[in-house]
């Protein structure tokens, strides 16, 4: 596949132009020490999340693998799929950011877009980012968020039996690793999950590495190393399918909607990850879009193609949890 270098879509450009225009860039780890780039990736979501979408916004706590865990609930506005006061389906959101950088504050306007769209109430996990906390403490505290949902989430208007996952990028590899180990957890089964431009494996001989890791996109195949070195140590065993989940059995998985960046070095995780889904026969639909890169969830307020892609996939978490 040539690097298609004419076909970004124009909006993305536009977007990165009015960024730097405001004085502010992505940020980038490999060149500013963390907790610099912690803060400009704060700063530089802020402006791209822009003025708050309405909706209803609770801070709760669960209580994690080492002490207490932050969940935000977000409602939309209107009372969603259940209609008035009817208890609403769950989307467990896990963020973006390889493990090391972002947050929920870094993913809003996305959250409150899947909770308008998508019809639910959309719990944020605030999960303990690396290399302060490593693999298997996040697998822990995704598994602690759903636990809190099936327990106390009546209590908070959720309906415990429709639950789906979902995550952008290390969000995603959490949220694929949440819906294997549900399989053997008591209560009800997962619904569905939705998963947009994964890292779902430590490898980086790939097509889309070659093509797009050298950062004509943003993304680099450099910073995807670092990323996996803070979140599993430099000694981790990279094949373990906890940590790796494109290795993992992948049988008895809800539906799935997977999403790739056409530009991404991560693509070819979501493209391997449907051809094994297939294998084991787990029901999916897989989505490219072409013109867009990497991290295109964050960028709807600006780019209409991102904003078009997150509300496909809003749309397939509607359909799936709808009674």
């Amino acid at each position: 596949m040539p690097l298609r270098r004419g076909l970004l879509d124009p909006g993305v450009a536009e977007l990165g132009a009015l960024a730097a225009r405001a004085g502010l860039a992505p940020a980038d780890p490999l060149r500013q020490p963390l907790a610099e780039a912690r803060d400009a990736a704060e700063r530089y979501h802020a402006f791209l999340n822009g003025p708050a979408l309405p909706a209803e916004v609770r801070e709760v706590e669960a209580v994690g693998p080492a002490g207490s865990l932050r969940l935000r609930l977000i409602r939309p506005v209107d009372g969603g799929a259940g209609g008035g006061d009817a208890p609403l389906p769950v989307l467990i959101y896990f963020h973006g950011g390889g493990f090391a950088v972002n947050s929920i504050d870094t993913h809003d306007r996305l959250l409150r877009l899947l909770a308008r769209h998508g019809g639910v109430a959309v719990c944020a996990v605030g999960y303990s980012l690396a290399p302060e906390r490593r693999y298997p403490h996040q697998r822990g505290e995704a598994l602690a968020a759903l636990r809190w949902v099936v327990r106390h989430g009546a209590d908070h208007g959720l309906d415990p039996e429709r639950i789906a996952v979902g995550g952008d990028s290390a969000g995603a590899n959490l949220a694929l690793g949440l819906a294997l180990d549900a399989r053997s957890e008591a209560g009800p089964p997962l619904s569905f999950g939705m998963l947009l431009y994964g890292m779902f494996a430590h490898d980086f001989d790939t097509e889309s590495h070659r093509l797009f890791g050298g950062g004509d996109y943003g993304l680099t195949t450099g910073r995807m190393r670092w990323y996996w070195r803070q979140y599993l140590g430099r000694d981790a065993m990279t094949r373990d399918p906890g940590a790796a989940p494109l290795l993992a059995d992948l049988r008895g998985l809800p539906p799935l909607h997977v999403a790739a960046a056409g530009l991404d070095c991560l693509r070819d995780d979501s493209l391997r990850l449907a051809r094994r889904l297939e294998e084991a026969n787990v029901p999916h639909r897989l989505v490219l879009h072409d013109a867009l890169p990497h991290s295109f969830a964050g960028m709807t307020r600006h780019v209409r193609a991102a904003e078009d892609a997150v509300i496909q996939a809003a749309d397939a978490v509607r359909l799936h949890l709808r009674r």
